[in-house]
């Protein structure tokens, strides 16, 4: 009995040790480069807690939840959801309502939502561009 217990303890930290190893090996989420387009100059980053987030977004699928500032050329709050798959994406892209100030897009397993006060338009397209092109190859395979 005793070389029972001391068996489910040995599989128990191994079981440990191996979903460790997985967790550390995922690729880190980096979206927000310190600047975007030339113009734009991160001012902040954070990750909240996927409960935190403001966006209707359904938290279950949903890994990790990234937000940066930026100043430039005006001000914009872009939020990057890492999904747990792209189909995810591709449903939330269907059924995003739009907003005033706002745009959204899905570059593979990844939801952007990008807000913005009183920006140049030319700016924040540009902004948008290369950050659809910067998580785009980010997201296809090597």
């Amino acid at each position: 009995m005793q070389e029972s217990n001391h068996m489910t303890r040995r599989s128990s930290i191994f079981a440990a040790l191996v979903l460790a190893a997985c967790r550390e090996s995922a690729p880190p989420f980096d979206p927000f480069p310190d600047t975007v387009a030339s113009v734009w100059r991160r001012t902040a980053l954070r990750d909240p807690p996927v409960s935190e987030a403001p966006d209707p977004v359904p938290r279950t699928s949903v890994r990790r939840l990234r937000t940066a500032v930026y100043e430039g050329p005006g001000h914009l709050e872009a939020r990057a959801y890492e999904l747990s798959s792209s189909a995810v994406g591709l449903d939330l892209v269907q059924r995003w309502r739009p907003s005033a100030d706002t745009v959204f897009f899905n570059p593979g397993r990844c939801f952007v939502v990008v807000k913005w006060q009183q920006a140049d338009r030319k700016a924040l397209q540009d902004f948008v561009r290369e950050m659809e092109q910067r998580l785009g190859s980010a997201a296809k395979p090597q």
